[in-house]
């Protein structure tokens, strides 16, 4: 299967100074606390968050400008940040793409964007690409954006079907961190379509797998009981207006029993988060997700 995500690039972002990351399908990302894995993480929130919210609001939500860009430099304000995004086969029409951007820092935590390029090729070889330095220049006709210096072109062109499934990929980014905790908390139902980024809807979205995807429940309970042996499967259970998670335990056809969350460890509800994420649908070969904690 061609992986959505090819490379991250990354200019001055958090803990890297510069860096490139090749993926894969998966990639796992394993360290010591520190080296920078949740920082990673957060490239993906990041992008996501850029594609819906303004650039300002993003910043903010992670502690100001300052915070998020690279602090080597000796320099009253560090040089640009940037993020690259190399994409791969994104539908039957786009057979590649590409984003970056590089912010450059101004006084009193300000900023700009420095420069923007975004490139989409068509499975028919057909190329479309926005540059954005002192101007913005475009080889998609018709395309003329009112830009703001603080804000980034792609979520203004996005709604141009040239550039939209950049836009679309990018604004699907998922970073999760499962909270046992709150796996093993009765919960509130919804429609199960897509999991919180905690796992605090687990039992919704299992229901809505079990509704209409029996082919990835099977997949969830196969690789859950090579985790936690004897484990066979695990249902939404209601109590009154809420939703919790049952699990089954089986040696053979005549011992069986069941627990609720509550009684389970935290690896098992860890593990059980972690792949209800995958296999969610739209499920990983759909929409680049990143499993952190």
């Amino acid at each position: 299967m061609e992986i959505t995500v090819k490379r991250i690039i990354l200019k001055r972002f958090r803990s890297f100074p510069a860096d490139h990351v090749d993926l894969d399908n998966p990639t796992f990302l394993v360290g010591k606390n520190g080296p920078g894995k949740s920082n990673f993480a957060d490239v993906f929130s990041f992008l996501s968050d850029a594609m819906s919210s303004p650039l300002q609001a993003v910043f903010d939500k992670r502690g100001g400008i300052s915070s998020v860009r690279n602090r080597t430099s000796g320099r009253s304000y560090p040089p640009n940040l940037g993020i690259g995004v190399d994409l791969g086969s994104l539908n039957d029409s786009i057979a590649s793409g590409r984003f970056a951007f590089e912010i450059r820092a101004l006084p009193n935590y300000g900023f700009e964007v420095f420069r923007e390029q975004c490139h989409v090729k068509t499975q028919k070889g057909i190329t479309h690409w926005y540059d954005r330095t002192r101007k913005f220049t475009t080889n998609a006709e018709g395309l003329k954006p009112s830009l703001d210096p603080a804000s980034l072109c792609l979520p203004v062109v996005g709604g141009d079907e040239r550039f939209a499934p950049i836009l679309r990929t990018l604004s699907a980014f998922k970073v999760y961190s499962i909270e046992p905790g709150k796996l093993r908390e009765m919960q509130d139902p919804d429609s199960g379509v897509s999991l919180r980024s905690d796992g605090s809807n687990a039992a919704s979205v299992l229901q809505e797998l079990i509704r209409n995807h029996k082919e990835a429940v099977a997949q969830i309970y196969s690789i859950l009981e090579a985790i936690v042996p004897n484990t066979k499967k695990v249902i939404s259970k209601k109590h009154g207006n809420k939703l919790s998670l049952e699990f089954t335990q089986s040696w053979d056809d005549k011992n069986m029993l069941k627990f609720e969350a509550f009684n389970m460890s935290d690896g098992t509800l860890r593990a059980l988060g972690v792949l209800t994420a995958v296999y969610q649908k739209p499920g990983l070969s759909d929409i680049p997700k990143a499993l952190s904690g």
